[in-house]
């Protein structure tokens, strides 16, 4: 019985739990099917606008002298002293040493001129011998007129008019005295004086050596330091993108140089020289020179204070302003590849676009074709692209853009 009664009471227990279960199931919420909306991610953009701006490139070059010569002794001899000297010009400042300043004009060189004297004074007595020698042809011609007597003197022999001697001694005269000149301005020419305002780069001889007569002529190296130049390399694009013709004057049009100091200061105005005409055969670049006015040290102007002085060989950044054009600045960010870019359209889908580009460093680029005027252009980093895919534009993005000018 007890058997009976306990899977009674089972039974009764699944058939509760049964009914409970279906109760459940019948009671059930019904799922109702709901429309899916993709997430779509928010960048920002930048409206194209073409601006004028000046062409401009960063540079570097090394200074150069651009009058550069070797002081030579035009004469041979004894190097008997070298500035500075005891009477040396009002300025006292000359010279004769590396680094050491000149002014036009000064002396910096003595070279024994005893021989030089000797044969100026040589040359001084034959000239006096040929001029004695002309007078005395001159007499002779005379006694020969009276001599010919009442006889027409017409019918005589040039050599009887003694015109072949005067000639002679006319030439012989005019020879004396062309080598008197030349005499006495090599006596001058032992005192070498500077050519022009300007300093010493290296001596290449001194006081007691031999100068000329087969020992070499050459006393220092010098530069003017009225003019610098930079030389600096460029490529063919860089050259295009300022517009500079070697072919035509430099006007109003030329390409403006300034040298920026470590601070981004402009130390120097110049401007674009020239160019050398030559393309080195390693870099392909174009050896292009840059033209600054009083850019060295100079201690005889007084009014004129340098503050910062370049000096031979010194490496310098440049910056190179050509004249203004007309483009589209655009970001860095808004690069998917070297020249592309993505471009919303109406329906803020993206498109891929390549553009032409003009000048590109860490921060921007200048873009002269391939973007219209108007169009939204994503300068947003994103990890997925797919052409035609469709963006949100971010509303601190609008607002930026209806700010800009």
């Amino acid at each position: 019985m007890k058997k009976i009664a306990i899977f009674g009471l089972c039974g009764l227990i699944i058939g509760i739990a049964v009914f409970v279960g279906k109760i459940l199931v019948d009671s059930k919420p019904v799922a109702e099917p709901k429309e899916i909306v993709a997430s779509l991610p928010f960048v920002d953009i930048i409206v194209a606008k073409r601006i004028s701006q000046k062409a401009s490139i960063e540079a570097y070059g090394t200074v150069q002298a651009r009058t550069l010569t070797n002081l030579i002794a035009e004469v041979p001899g004894l190097i008997e002293e070298v500035a500075p000297f005891d009477t040396d010009s009002d300025h006292g400042i000359s010279s004769f040493r590396a680094g050491g300043f000149f002014e036009k004009g000064d002396l910096l060189v003595k070279i024994e001129d005893t021989d030089l004297l000797a044969r100026e004074a040589e040359a001084f007595a034959n000239l006096r011998r040929n001029e004695y020698q002309l007078a005395q042809e001159g007499v002779l011609a005379d006694q020969a007129k009276t001599e010919w007597g009442d006889r027409d003197w017409k019918l005589a022999s040039d050599l009887v008019k003694r015109v072949p001697q005067i000639l002679k001694a006319e030439a012989e005269a005019k020879a004396a005295e062309a080598l008197h000149a030349q005499a006495k301005k090599n006596v001058s020419k032992a005192m070498v004086r500077a050519p022009f305002r300007g300093r010493i780069l290296d001596i290449l001889a001194d006081v007691g050596q031999q100068v000329g007569a087969g020992a070499p002529s050459s006393l220092a190296k010098i530069y003017s330091i009225k003019t610098g130049d930079v030389h600096l390399s460029l490529s063919s694009k860089e050259i295009s993108f300022l517009n500079f013709d070697e072919g035509s004057p430099q006007g109003k049009d030329q390409i403006i140089a300034q040298i920026i100091n470590d601070n981004g200061k402009i130390i120097h105005n110049g401007s674009i020289d020239r160019s050398q005409g030559i393309i080195d055969p390693k870099t392909r670049l174009h050896n292009v020179v840059a033209s600054f006015e009083n850019c060295f040290t100079d201690p005889y102007e007084k009014n004129l204070k340098i503050k910062h002085p370049l000096s031979i060989g010194q490496f310098v950044k440049l910056n190179l302003i050509g004249p203004e054009i007309n483009v589209f600045i655009i970001p860095i960010s808004a690069f998917r590849e070297q020249d592309t870019i993505l471009v919303l359209d109406q329906e803020n889908s993206l498109t891929f676009r390549k553009v032409e580009i003009v000048k590109k460093d860490g921060l921007e680029a200048w873009v002269s074709k391939g973007i219209k005027e108007g169009e939204k252009i994503c300068i947003t980093p994103l990890d997925i692209i797919a052409e035609g895919m469709k963006v949100k534009v971010s509303p601190s993005s609008l607002d930026s853009n209806k700010s800009r000018p």
